[in-house]
Formats: structure tokens, C-alpha cells, sequence
């Protein structure tokens, strides 16, 4: 990949924050053009292949209640913005016909290319050029990034929008220095809408805290850099408003008395009663704040090593070490934004999903960026050009490149990579298959039961809403919906369909999953060799739970 030419003094004062940084250059513009139209092209491509998950079927509820002017219902745990997006695009496809797979997962696919623009120019202004093009490659191709961005899930425009904020942080703060104050004022105003744009996409109350962390840190360094008290209230209220303004309906009693219901616990579509989840082999707690058997710590650093290619985790690790020795004014910004969402997500929360690490990625891709552009600067200095070069295509040939090759190898199952330093795919249903699988393969065992079962037969699983949503949509309004749970499942007299998924094994069906292992099943749905959902056939006086006692069948 040709570069611009990398220079000492461009990389002293983007990690300085001072001054406005250099202009792309043709070179730049074409290389960035390519990585977005090329990771645009990755997430876009059949973005049906999978059915819809469990969440992501109320997403597509929600947008379609939200054309017929009907903004309550369920997933009022989550904001306005991501179902709003969805409506507006469902505006479109209802015209030209387009999967409800596809039109739910569009702005996030489209979210996704354009946090690749945004993390070129982030790269740009806080380490040069070379590292914003560097870490805007590896964002583009990265083949766990993009697999995660192709799910309708509010993390990815979460991840769009704490990059914008990043960017305005560090151009307000350059801006200072530089004596542009009104330019300074105009990024700190993007900043704070920014952050309302994140707080309207997910309701995680430490995301004030990135800029406040950021900035007090930095203005510990020797800059002019100052934010008053009365900024600071100022840009608060302005925020607050925006906020209200693209979530209006957190105003409304009615989704704060949902949102603590939820929060206790209370079934919505099965979805809160999901207590434990599988990583690396063992079944830990999902709750917050945690407590003793709950998710460990160190749960996002595995995913961090095993879901990247080699190269590129050795890149973020050699940034992450140099960010932490020299603690550079934009190095201290990327780290006062890890260390609060680490603080966050992986101490005090006990709950965590692989897709919540999506906003903290790009750190990372920024991370390797900077080291990899220490590299080429090093080379230059101490050899030649050409030393420079090769170090380049060096870097490239060893991280940039497989990405992408494992991005085109496991396209469309993009999240099913495993590094070869986690032992390679064969270890996908270890380390983290609820994430991973994310329900893929569900729709078509779905359609196979709607095509043979008995009328009037129930189905059996562990997302109830997205089952009868795929029965109804090939013609089964007659099937019973039951939770694989004990006195619920296969308890009404019919011949009963059980579903078991690869990635839903929990506390509360372990001993109906460990039963039914036993048996042959009815059908199975494979992906990528992997039988990935077995769907069990039991008569009418079965039960998938050994010892438990069942009604007597019905005639």
C-alpha cells in the first residue's frame, strides 16, 4: 500500500494536538477511498444470509410500530435513534422489496463504513497520515469488526458515534493551541452532540464521562487547553437538549416503568431471562453488577487476542505499550477513552457480550496505526526511503492483508474467524458461540419445521418471539410457542419440535440440552461444517427435561 511520505515533525505535532494536520494528498484520498468503498462492499454483501437473532426481530417490530405511529411496545430498553433509522429505510424497501434482514441491518452496515472515514481522520489527527490510513485499512477489513457490524445491534453506531466525539475532543483541543478559539467553540458544540447522538443510540450512562476523563487529563499536559466550569454546563445542556431531541420518548413515565421492569428482570419476549451464557467452554453469570461465578474480567481481552489476525493484535499490543510509556497528549486521549469503557465493561458491569467491545475497536486500529507508523518513521530515519517502503509493505503483508483474506474467506460468516493464536476456527463454539452464532441458522431450521410439523404442534426454544415470527411468515399460525424451560416446554400434550442452538446453552436448559445430546435428531442445520442448530421431534407425552412429570396428551 503506497503511502504519503512520513516525517518526524508531522507526527511530534499530531501527537502534540497542535496545528491542523496535513492534507490527504491524491495518494491519501485514493487509498482512503478504496478501504471505504472496499469495507463498504464487505458489509453490504448478502446481508440476509443470516436470519434474524432474537434482538434484532424486535428491532424490526419496533420500526414497523414506528411507521404506523405506535412508539411504545417492547425494546424500550434501548433508545430511539437505531429503530428510527431502521423506519426510514423501511420506507424504501417496502418499494423495492428488500429482506426484513436486510432493511434492519442496513444503517448499521452503512454506520459501519462510515466509522472507517471516521477513524481515518481520527488516525490522522492524533499520529499523521500513515497511521490514520493504517488504522483506517485494518478498521475496514478487520473481519470480527465487520462481522459485528452486519448485526442490527445499537453498539455499531454507538462505535460511529464515540469516534465523532474523539475527533471533536482532539480538533477543539488543536484549535486552542493553535489560537482558533471559534473553531475550538464549533468542535466542542460536535462533541456535545456527539455524545447525545451516542446516549440517544445506548443507554450507558459512562459515556459523559470519555470527554470529561479525556480532557481533564490532557489539560494536565503543558497546553492552553482549559474547559471552565461554565463551558462545561454550557455544553451539558446543549447535549442534554440534542439528546432529548433524538430520544423524546425518554420523557414519556411509561419507558422509564418498562426500562425498571426490565431491569428486574421482567419477560419481555424471553429476553431478560437469560441469566448465564457460555465462554471458553464454562457457563458464567450475566448480571449486573455481578457477583461470585459472574463473567470474568478478562473476558474482552481474550476476544481482543483470538478475534483478530496475528498481526494486527501484535500491532495494538506494540501502540498499547508505547501509549502507556510516553503518554503523548493524543495518546492520553485514546487511553482516558479505553480506561473508561474497561473500567466500565469489563470491572464494574457483570454482564458482557463480544458486540459491546464494537465501540472500543477502533481504540485499537488507532493504537496499531500509531505503532505502525512509528515503524516506518524509525526506518526512515536509521536506513533510507526504500528501508521506510519496505517496512511499510511489511506491516501491510502482515496485518492489513490477513484481514482482509480471512474477511473474504468467512464472508457472509464473517464473526465465525478464530486467530490462529486461540487455535483457529474449530474452537468458534468455545470461546464465545452465543456472540458469535448470533442465532444464525435458526431461520432456516424454522422454515424446515413450518414445512413438516403437525398442525397444531408446539416448537420449543430459546427465543420464542423470533420462532413465531419465522413460522408466521411461511404460513404456520397454528403452532404453540413454548421457552425450553422446565414445566413450560413440551408441557401442553402435542407432539413438541425442540430447538437447540450451539450458542444458547444456559443454566436453566443445561440438563434438557445434555438430555436431548443423546438422542438423533429430527433435522440439523449446519454452517460451515458446524451443526449449529438440531431440532428434536418428541411425542405428544415427552418432555426434553428428564424427571419431570407431563400432562396427559391431548386428543
Amino acid at each position: 500500500m503506497p503511502t504519503p511520505p512520513a516525517t518526524s515533525s508531522e507526527r511530534a505535532s499530531a501527537l502534540a494536538l497542535k496545528g491542523r494536520p496535513l492534507r490527504w494528498g491524491p495518494a491519501g484520498l485514493a487509498i482512503l477511498a478504496a478501504c471505504t468503498a472496499l469495507g463498504l462492499w464487505l458489509r453490504l454483501g448478502d446481508l440476509a444470509a443470516e436470519g434474524f437473532a432474537d434482538d434484532e426481530v424486535h428491532k424490526w417490530l419496533a420500526a414497523n410500530r414506528y411507521l404506523a405511529g405506535d412508539f411504545g411496545g417492547d425494546d424500550l430498553e434501548h433508545p430511539m435513534l437505531m429503530k428510527s433509522l431502521i423506519a426510514l429505510v423501511l420506507l424504501i424497501g417496502r418499494r423495492l422489496h428488500w429482506a426484513p434482514e436486510v432493511v434492519t441491518r442496513l444503517p448499521n452496515a452503512v454506520g459501519g463504513a462510515m466509522a472507517v472515514i471516521a477513524l481515518a481522520f481520527l488516525g490522522r489527527r492524533l499520529f499523521g497520515r500513515i497511521a490514520g490510513l493504517f488504522a483506517a485499512a485494518l478498521g475496514a477489513f478487520s473481519v470480527s469488526w465487520i462481522g459485528y457490524q452486519r448485526i442490527a445491534k445499537e453498539d455499531i453506531l454507538l462505535g460511529l458515534f464515540v469516534l465523532l466525539l474523539c475527533l471533536c475532543i482532539a480538533e477543539a483541543k488543536a484549535s486552542i493551541d493553535g489560537g482558533e478559539h471559534k473553531r475550538a467553540r464549533r468542535f466542542e458544540l460536535g462533541g456535545a452532540l456527539a455524545l447525545a447522538a451516542a446516549m440517544a443510540t445506548k443507554y450507558y450512562p459512562y459515556l459523559p464521562f470519555i470527554p470529561v476523563a479525556a480532557i481533564l487529563w490532557i489539560s494536565r499536559t503543558d497546553t492552553a487547553y482549559r474547559v471552565t466550569l461554565k463551558r462545561w454546563v454550557q455544553l451539558a445542556l446543549f447535549s442534554l437538549l440534542c439528546w432529548v431531541c433524538l430520544n423524546w420518548m425518554v420523557l414519556r413515565p411509561s419507558t422509564w416503568i418498562y426500562m425498571f421492569n426490565y431491569i428486574g428482570r421482567a419477560k419481555h419476549g424471553g429476553r431478560a431471562t437469560h441469566v448465564t451464557m457460555q465462554f471458553m467452554g464454562r457457563l458464567y453469570g450475566q448480571l449486573f453488577p455481578g457477583g461470585w461465578g459472574r463473567m470474568p474480567s478478562w473476558f474482552y481481552l481474550v476476544f481482543l487476542a483470538v478475534k483478530q489476525t496475528p498481526g494486527a493484535f501484535l500491532l495494538c499490543v506494540g501502540g498499547l505499550v508505547w501509549a502507556i510509556a510516553k503518554r503523548y497528549p493524543s495518546q492520553r486521549l485514546v487511553l482516558a477513552w479505553m480506561a473508561v469503557w474497561f473500567a466500565s465493561h469489563s470491572i464494574i458491569s457483570g454482564v458482557k457480550y463480544a458486540r459491546m467491545f464494537v465501540p472500543i475497536f477502533p481504540a485499537f486500529f488507532l493504537l496499531a496505526g500509531s505503532a505502525a507508523d512509528w515503524l516506518i518513521v524509525w526506518a526512515r530515519a536509521r536506513r533510507s526511503a526504500v528501508a521506510s517502503g519496505a517496512m511499510a509493505g511489511l506491516l501491510v503483508a502482515g496485518s492489513i492483508v490477513p484481514e482482509l483474506a480471512a474477511s473474504i474467506s468467512h464472508a457472509p460468516h464473517f464473526r465465525l474467524y478464530i486467530s490462529p493464536l486461540g487455535g483457529g476456527d474449530r474452537y468458534v463454539t468455545w470461546y464465545f458461540p452465543h456472540c458469535d452464532y448470533f442465532d444464525a441458522g435458526f431461520r432456516e431450521a424454522m422454515e424446515y419445521i413450518a414445512h413438516h410439523a403437525e398442525r397444531q404442534a408446539e416448537v420449543s426454544s430459546e427465543i420464542d418471539w423470533t420462532a413465531r415470527y419465522y413460522a408466521e411468515r411461511s404460513g404456520r399460525e397454528d403452532f404453540l410457542f413454548t421457552m425450553l424451560r422446565p414445566g413450560e416446554a413440551c408441557g401442553h400434550g402435542k407432539v413438541c419440535y425442540v430447538v437447540v442452538q450451539v450458542g444458547r446453552l444456559y443454566e436453566a436448559n443445561r440438563v434438557a440440552v445434555e438430555a436431548l445430546s443423546h438422542r438423533q435428531p429430527w433435522h440439523v442445520v449446519p454452517i460451515r461444517g458446524v451443526e449449529v442448530v438440531k431440532v428434536y421431534r418428541l411425542n405428544a407425552a415427552e418432555t426434553p427435561f428428564p424427571g419431570s412429570s407431563q400432562p396427559p396428551a391431548s386428543e
